[in-house]
Protein backbone atom coordinates (compact mmCIF):
# COMPACT_ATOMS: atom_id res chain seq x y z
CA UNK A 1 0.00 0.00 0.00
CA UNK A 2 1.56 3.07 -1.18
CA UNK A 3 0.67 6.44 1.12
CA UNK A 4 0.33 9.78 -0.80
CA UNK A 5 0.63 13.41 0.51
CA UNK A 6 3.23 15.97 1.83
CA UNK A 7 5.22 15.42 5.02
CA UNK A 8 5.30 17.97 7.83
CA UNK A 9 8.89 19.03 6.39
CA UNK A 10 7.28 19.31 2.83
CA UNK A 11 4.55 21.50 4.03
CA UNK A 12 6.78 23.71 6.20
CA UNK A 13 9.18 24.39 3.86
CA UNK A 14 6.75 25.82 1.21
CA UNK A 15 5.34 27.96 4.39
CA UNK A 16 8.64 29.61 4.69
CA UNK A 17 9.18 29.99 1.14
CA UNK A 18 6.33 31.63 0.91
CA UNK A 19 7.02 33.60 3.99
CA UNK A 20 10.20 34.98 2.26
CA UNK A 21 8.59 35.89 -1.10
CA UNK A 22 5.54 38.02 1.46
CA UNK A 23 8.26 39.70 3.10
CA UNK A 24 10.20 40.67 -0.40
CA UNK A 25 7.37 41.96 -1.91
CA UNK A 26 5.81 43.75 0.76
CA UNK A 27 7.72 46.71 0.64
CA UNK A 28 7.56 47.26 -3.32
CA UNK A 29 3.60 46.76 -2.80
CA UNK A 30 3.85 49.85 -0.15
CA UNK A 31 5.65 51.47 -2.40
CA UNK A 32 3.52 51.03 -5.07
CA UNK A 33 0.18 52.00 -3.04
CA UNK A 34 2.05 55.37 -2.06
CA UNK A 35 2.46 56.25 -5.28
CA UNK A 36 -1.17 55.44 -6.53
CA UNK A 37 -2.11 57.74 -3.38
CA UNK A 38 -0.17 60.72 -4.49
CA UNK A 39 -2.41 61.17 -7.80
CA UNK A 40 -4.89 62.95 -4.90
CA UNK A 41 -1.96 65.44 -3.92
CA UNK A 42 -0.83 65.75 -7.69
CA UNK A 43 -4.87 66.81 -8.84
CA UNK A 44 -5.01 69.15 -6.10
CA UNK A 45 -1.70 70.80 -6.57
CA UNK A 46 -2.93 71.24 -10.12
CA UNK A 47 -6.06 72.95 -8.76
CA UNK A 48 -4.72 75.43 -6.15
CA UNK A 49 -1.77 76.36 -8.67
CA UNK A 50 -4.46 77.33 -11.42
CA UNK A 51 -6.43 79.05 -8.97
CA UNK A 52 -3.34 81.21 -7.56
CA UNK A 53 -2.26 81.65 -11.20
CA UNK A 54 -5.70 83.05 -11.83
CA UNK A 55 -5.90 85.28 -8.48
CA UNK A 56 -2.62 86.75 -9.66
CA UNK A 57 -3.87 87.69 -12.99
CA UNK A 58 -6.42 89.43 -12.11
CA UNK A 59 -4.83 91.33 -8.18
CA UNK A 60 -1.71 91.19 -9.37
CA UNK A 61 -0.70 89.40 -6.32
CA UNK A 62 -1.21 86.46 -4.15
CA UNK A 63 -3.26 86.00 -0.97
CA UNK A 64 -1.40 85.48 2.00
CA UNK A 65 0.22 82.13 2.68
CA UNK A 66 -2.56 79.04 2.94
CA UNK A 67 -4.90 81.84 2.63
CA UNK A 68 -7.99 79.82 1.10
CA UNK A 69 -10.77 81.57 1.82
CA UNK A 70 -9.74 84.19 -1.18
CA UNK A 71 -9.47 81.52 -3.68
CA UNK A 72 -12.25 80.05 -5.95
CA UNK A 73 -11.65 76.81 -5.18
CA UNK A 74 -12.67 74.75 -1.87
CA UNK A 75 -10.32 74.34 1.28
CA UNK A 76 -8.69 71.31 0.65
CA UNK A 77 -7.94 70.54 3.91
CA UNK A 78 -11.19 70.42 4.48
CA UNK A 79 -12.37 67.04 2.94
CA UNK A 80 -13.10 64.41 5.73
CA UNK A 81 -11.35 61.86 3.51
CA UNK A 82 -8.13 63.60 2.38
CA UNK A 83 -4.80 62.25 2.14
CA UNK A 84 -2.77 64.93 2.15
CA UNK A 85 -2.69 68.27 3.87
CA UNK A 86 -2.13 71.31 1.46
CA UNK A 87 -0.01 74.64 1.94
CA UNK A 88 0.70 77.20 -0.27
CA UNK A 89 3.39 80.34 0.57
CA UNK A 90 4.48 83.26 -1.81
CA UNK A 91 7.72 83.23 -2.67
CA UNK A 92 8.64 86.91 -3.41
CA UNK A 93 5.53 88.01 -5.68
CA UNK A 94 5.13 91.15 -7.11
CA UNK A 95 3.09 92.97 -10.15
CA UNK A 96 5.87 91.21 -12.84
CA UNK A 97 6.59 87.79 -11.14
CA UNK A 98 4.69 85.58 -9.43
CA UNK A 99 6.65 82.68 -7.09
CA UNK A 100 5.25 80.73 -5.13
CA UNK A 101 5.39 77.03 -3.63
CA UNK A 102 2.52 74.78 -3.29
CA UNK A 103 3.37 71.84 -0.68
CA UNK A 104 0.87 68.42 0.33
CA UNK A 105 2.00 66.38 3.76
CA UNK A 106 0.84 62.93 3.94
CA UNK A 107 -1.85 63.07 6.49
CA UNK A 108 -2.26 59.64 8.19
CA UNK A 109 -4.46 59.00 11.19
CA UNK A 110 -5.25 62.28 11.87
CA UNK A 111 -1.62 63.40 11.69
CA UNK A 112 0.34 64.98 9.33
CA UNK A 113 4.14 63.12 7.91
CA UNK A 114 6.18 65.88 6.97
CA UNK A 115 8.46 62.86 5.46
CA UNK A 116 6.07 61.61 3.02
CA UNK A 117 5.19 65.13 0.29
CA UNK A 118 4.92 66.43 -2.76
CA UNK A 119 6.21 70.06 -3.40
CA UNK A 120 5.57 71.94 -6.80
CA UNK A 121 7.56 75.57 -7.29
CA UNK A 122 6.72 78.13 -9.43
CA UNK A 123 10.01 79.47 -9.91
CA UNK A 124 9.55 81.87 -12.91
CA UNK A 125 6.57 83.00 -14.65
CA UNK A 126 8.28 84.96 -17.64
CA UNK A 127 9.64 80.64 -18.72
CA UNK A 128 7.05 78.98 -16.59
CA UNK A 129 9.78 77.55 -14.58
CA UNK A 130 8.67 75.11 -11.97
CA UNK A 131 10.69 73.03 -9.69
CA UNK A 132 9.17 69.98 -8.31
CA UNK A 133 10.21 67.22 -5.53
CA UNK A 134 8.44 64.28 -4.03
CA UNK A 135 9.53 61.61 -1.23
CA UNK A 136 6.23 59.32 -1.84
CA UNK A 137 8.12 56.11 -1.62
CA UNK A 138 6.17 55.02 1.32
Amino acid sequence: MTKRGFTLLEVLIVVIIIGILAAIAMPQYMSTLEKARSGEAMTNIGTIRTSLDRYWYEKLALPSNNDFSVLDIADPNDQNQRMWNYYFTDGGTDATTRKYTVTAYRYKNATEDTNTYVIWTQTDNNTGAITKSSNIGG
